[in-house]
């Protein structure tokens, strides 16, 4: 083929040949009738970026889900605005139980009698069953101090913030009736937010920890950028996807749990890949091919392998040497051209 020759090595020349299928001439007129285009496939060093849904959410540790320890009716709530933030150690509620004031009473019937019990060790023995039962019952260790300083039982009891955050659910009404176990607020604090992403499992390989990840999101402006610290092992069983968490500050004002946004994963970098136009490719079940312009009106048909896509732009294995004029844009009515 005569018409391949450009002053290329043997080498290249002879790549540049072997996956040649078919090669036919059109006229120049018909060229530009059809508007041809072509592009030259070249050599470039790429940065490649995966694009995978992300979502706020707070850290779990940081929530503290406040369930009732005994069953009785909330006489007061302090905490009654879902979003109110609370200290540690503020009031959130008062409760009148029954079984609370039931075992007051028991307690400090034992401790009036807990001399004429045993020894010593068996007395703080019975000491500490008497005050575990009034801390499982939900009394703090300083509303039992004041127990057995005033010797007088509670009817209602005051209950406290675990931890500082924001309430971020709220179960609980005044006047209402609880039982143990019903979880009456979730506090949360706003240490730390996290953007979860969503990676498509064909991409775990090409996924690590320490990759920079772009994040913007269509609901609210800004933009915010921080590294993969942990990719879970699981595999959501539905969606087929991995979850990848990305640290974020969380004194950004505009960011909410359950916001959605669009992330940007940074790649291992590809150096001195080939790559031509993806609209070039002509797809089909089997294999990839391009067209290929080897004079003013000759073209070839070559089979081409293709790796990764970057953009609107495709990494060839095979099939392409650099410099080759592959047509972007009419090629398919050029193969059926008389």
């Amino acid at each position: 083929m005569p018409h391949l020759r450009y002053g290329l090595s043997g080498a290249r020349e002879k790549a540049r040949a072997s996956s040649i299928e078919q090669s036919f001439h059109v006229p120049k007129a018909q060229q530009q009738a059809i508007r041809v285009t072509t592009a030259t496939a070249t050599r470039k060093d790429l940065q490649p970026m995966l694009k995978a849904q992300a979502q706020v959410r707070w850290q779990q540790s940081a929530k503290y889900h406040v369930h009732s320890r005994a069953e009785g009716w909330v006489e007061e709530l302090y905490a009654d605005v879902e979003g109110q933030w609370v200290e540690q150690g503020e009031k959130l509620y008062r409760v009148y139980a029954p079984d609370l004031v039931v075992a007051q009473d028991d307690y400090l019937q034992l401790l009036n009698s807990i001399n004429e019990v045993g020894d010593a060790e068996s007395q703080q023995q019975f000491k500490r069953r008497g005050k575990q039962r009034l801390l499982l019952l939900g009394m703090s260790a300083q509303q039992i101090s004041l127990l057995e300083k005033t010797k007088q039982a509670s009817y209602e009891v005051d209950y406290y913030a675990p931890q500082s955050g924001y309430i971020t659910e709220l179960n609980i009404q005044q006047s209402m009736y609880v039982k143990p176990g019903l979880e009456l607020m979730t506090i949360t604090d706003d240490q730390q937010l996290w953007f979860m992403l969503d990676i498509p499992v064909r991409y775990a390989d090409q996924l690590s920890v320490g990759q920079m990840v772009h994040l913007s999101s269509e609901q609210v402006s800004g933009h915010w950028m921080n590294n993969i610290d942990y990719i879970y092992p699981q595999i959501d069983p539905q969606t087929q996807t991995l979850t990848a968490r990305v640290p974020i500050d969380s004194s950004i004002d505009c960011l909410r749990e359950g916001l959605w946004a669009t992330g940007h994963v940074e790649l291992s970098p590809v150096t001195n890949a080939l790559v031509i136009p993806v609209k070039s490719l002509i797809t089909t079940a089997q294999n990839n091919r391009v067209l290929v312009q080897v004079r003013d009106q000759a073209f070839a048909v070559k089979a081409v392998k293709t790796g990764l896509r970057v953009g609107d732009e495709v990494v060839v294995t095979s099939g392409l040497v650099d410099g080759e004029q592959v047509v972007t844009n009419g090629q398919f009515l050029l193969a059926v051209s008389p």
